[in-house]
């Protein structure tokens, strides 16, 4: 029988033979189907399809080190001063400096300032008439106050784009060094990316072909289809892949789930250490399987919760919205019944 109508005659390709019943293996294999993705720019409104074609699935043992991974992004961003006032409600500050500035002359700016200081005194309750019968504290602080609004004023000024690198080369002339405000950022979560490495050495004839098949399942449905333009190359997206872990004919629940993925990568390396092939078919003793792959699909703290099947002990309005949810064990996939 040739490889292709081999694999047009099986739903699902595996690799070994006896994968879903040696012990050596104790049941335990992954599932990668190939789906077709739709729908929005949303993650969470994708829609996917069981894609074309057969095979449509193919079963490799779980690799050794297999491991999930949870990202976020927590990123550190500098804060300008003007963004700083308003953001910790100080739009008044924010005038008062403006105002300071608009002055002509240093003079003009240092009397503004002091001005400013006092202004700010009244409006914390100390009326104009009640600091003038206390002079000399009242010139203290109007004067500490005032001395405030300077020295943000020379923060800000000393950070703009046009000054921040001048100051920062005469730091040791001047005997001070202003920076902006920093603060770390949070940004979403992160696409998780994986890597899995197969070495698949066949001991039968359709062990061979098995292999063969499932290396020219990743090759083909990670690749576009190109329409027939001149001018322009058009490409039919590749197929997306659902990756499942699975013991027996059962999705294994100690596993963490994966969402929908992209095949990003697929390297192939025959024959071992040393090129070495069957003597009577010529088909490479050894095929290894390289396969990268990034989730289509952003997690979310809904989406990791309800994949669990028991024990969410979060609040219900955390989760349980209308979020896209990762299908729990038992939520099926394939009939494995194709695996013989």
């Amino acid at each position: 029988m040739s490889v292709e109508s081999f694999g047009a005659a099986a739903s699902h390709l595996k690799f070994p033979e006896d994968l879903t019943d040696n012990t050596d293996y104790a049941g335990n294999y992954m599932m990668f189907t190939a789906m077709k993705v739709s729908g929005g720019v949303d993650t969470r409104t994708l829609k996917f399809a069981l894609a074309e074609g057969r095979p449509n699935a193919v079963c490799l043992p779980i690799p050794q080190g297999l491991s999930a991974a949870y990202q976020n992004n927590w990123d550190q961003s500098e804060v300008g001063g003007g963004t700083a006032a308003i953001a910790s409600k100080g739009a008044g500050l924010m005038k008062t400096i403006a105002g300071i500035t608009s002055e002509r002359s240093l003079t003009g700016m240092l009397g503004a300032a002091g001005t400013a200081g006092a202004g700010m005194l009244s409006e914390a309750g100390r009326g104009l008439q009640a600091m003038a019968s206390d002079l000399p504290g009242t010139a203290d602080k109007a004067n500490a106050a005032g001395a405030g609004v300077v020295n943000e004023m020379m923060g800000m000024a000393a950070t703009a784009p046009g000054l921040g690198s001048i100051v920062s080369a005469a730091q040791f002339d001047l005997g001070f060094r202003a920076l902006q405000q920093t603060m770390t950022s949070y940004s979403g979560p992160g696409f998780r990316s994986f890597q899995w490495q197969f070495s698949m050495k066949p001991l039968t004839g359709l062990e061979s072909m098995n292999a063969l098949g499932i290396c020219n399942y990743f090759k083909t449905r990670s690749m576009p289809a190109q329409s027939d333009m001149q001018f322009t190359r058009v490409y039919n997206l590749p197929d997306c892949f659902r990756v499942q872990f699975f013991t027996g004919f059962e999705e294994s629940p100690w596993i963490s789930k994966i969402g929908h993925c992209v095949c990003t990568d697929v390297s192939i390396s025959y024959g071992g250490d040393k090129f070495t092939t069957f003597a009577d078919t010529h088909a490479p003793t050894q095929i290894d399987l390289s396969l990268s792959f990034k989730e289509l699909e952003l997690l979310n703290r809904q989406a990791v919760a309800n994949e669990l099947t028991a024990g969410a002990t979060w609040p219900g309005s955390t989760y349980q919205k209308s979020a896209k949810q990762i299908e729990a064990p038992g939520g099926g996939g394939p009939d494995l019944g194709g695996i013989t």
